[in-house]
C-alpha cells in the first residue's frame, strides 16, 4: 500500500524536475556547423590540394605519388604552396559545411517523431537532401578552389593568377559568364549526396548503436568518425575525380572536354583505366578521414560548450 506521506502527483512533480534536453538556438546550430568544419579544415588542407593536383594530373602523372607531390610543392613554393587555395577552401567551409552539418540537424529534427529514436530511412533522406542543397549552393566556391589548388602546376604563362577568394569569383563572372560558377555541379551534387549519406548518416547510425555499450564519449565519437570516413572516401572519390577535372578544366579550341558526370565518368575509364576513378585515395583518405574526425570532434566540443552557454540561462 502506498504511504500515506507519498502524494499520488510525485512522481509527475519529479519528472518535470527532470532536466531536459537543452535546445541549442537554430543559428548556434548552424554556426556551430560552420566554425566544425574551418577548425577541421585548417589541419586538412595541404592534403586535399596534392589530392587534387594528382587528380588533375590524370595519366600524364605517371607514376607521381602523394609523396613526391608533396615534396615537389614544397620545394617550389614552400609550405605557402601546400596552402594555396585557402582562402576559397575556408569560404567553402563556411558555406557548405555550415549548410550540411545545420541542415543534417534542422531536417532530421524536423521529421523525426518527438521522442522517438531516429530510423536509417530518416538518417538517409536527411543525409540526401542537406548534401544536394548545400552542395548546389556551394559551387561557385568549388570552382574557385579547384583553380586556385591547381594554377600551381601550370605554366607561369598559363595561371589565372587570381588572387584570393573575392577577386576569383570576380574574374569568373566577368570573364566566362556566371553560369561558369555551375560547371561541373552535377558531379559536385552527386558527390555531396553521396558524401553526406555515407559520412553524416554513418555517423549518426554507428554511433547510436555503440552509445548503448561504449556510452556518449571520445571512444564512441572516434569509431563512428572513422567508419563514416572509410564507407565515404571509397564511395565519393570517383565523384570527385569527375568534380576536379570538370571545374579545372580550360577549352581547347573553344571546346571543353569533359561536359557531363557520366560523360567524365567514362572518358576517364576509356583512356586511363577504371582505378584512373580512385587516383589519388591516399591523400583524399588523410584529407577524407582526418576532416570527418576533427570535424565531429569540434562538432562536439562545440555543442558541448553551447549547452553548457544555455544551461547557465535556465
Amino acid at each position: 500500500k502506498k504511504p500515506n506521506n507519498f502524494p499520488s502527483n510525485t512522481l509527475s512533480v519529479m519528472a518535470l524536475n527532470q532536466p531536459q534536453p537543452t535546445k541549442i538556438p537554430l543559428l548556434t546550430t548552424f554556426g556551430i556547423a560552420g566554425a566544425s568544419g574551418i577548425s577541421a579544415w585548417m589541419f586538412i588542407h595541404p592534403a586535399d590540394l596534392i589530392k587534387v593536383r594528382l587528380q588533375l594530373l590524370g595519366s600524364a602523372g605517371g607514376k607521381t605519388t602523394a609523396v613526391s607531390a608533396f615534396k615537389e610543392i614544397y620545394s617550389k613554393q614552400g609550405i605557402s604552396g601546400l596552402y594555396a587555395g585557402l582562402s576559397a577552401a575556408v569560404t567553402r567551409q563556411a558555406v557548405y559545411t555550415t549548410f550540411r552539418l545545420g541542415l543534417f540537424d534542422v531536417i532530421k529534427d524536423a521529421i523525426v517523431p518527438e521522442n522517438k529514436e531516429a530510423t536509417i530511412w530518416h538518417r538517409t533522406v536527411t543525409s540526401l537532401s542537406s548534401g544536394a542543397m548545400a552542395s548546389f549552393l556551394t559551387c561557385p566556391v568549388e570552382v574557385c578552389l579547384v583553380r586556385m589548388q591547381a594554377d600551381g602546376r601550370l605554366p607561369p604563362a598559363e595561371r589565372r593568377g587570381y588572387t584570393n577568394i573575392f577577386n576569383a569569383l570576380y574574374r569568373i563572372a566577368n570573364e566566362e559568364g556566371v553560369l561558369t560558377y555551375w560547371r561541373g555541379a552535377s558531379p559536385t551534387v552527386s558527390r555531396a549526396m553521396v558524401v553526406a549519406l555515407t559520412q553524416l548518416g554513418t555517423y549518426d547510425q554507428v554511433k547510436s548503436m555503440l552509445i548503448p555499450r561504449f556510452g556518449d564519449q571520445s571512444t564512441t565519437q572516434v569509431l563512428s568518425a572513422l567508419t563514416a570516413a572509410v564507407v565515404y572516401s571509397y564511395s565519393s572519390l570517383p565523384f570527385d575525380t569527375a568534380k576536379t577535372r570538370m571545374q579545372g578544366q580550360t577549352k581547347n579550341g573553344g571546346v571543353l572536354k569533359y561536359t557531363g558526370l557520366f560523360q567524365t565518368l567514362g572518358c576517364i575509364v576509356k583512356e586511363e583505366g577504371f582505378r584512373s576513378l580512385w587516383k589519388g585515395f591516399t591523400p583524399y583518405f588523410v584529407r577524407s578521414g582526418g576532416h570527418t574526425v576533427l570535424m565531429f570532434f569540434f562538432k562536439e566540443f562545440y555543442t558541448k560548450l553551447a549547452k553548457n552557454h544555455y544551461n547557465k540561462k535556465v
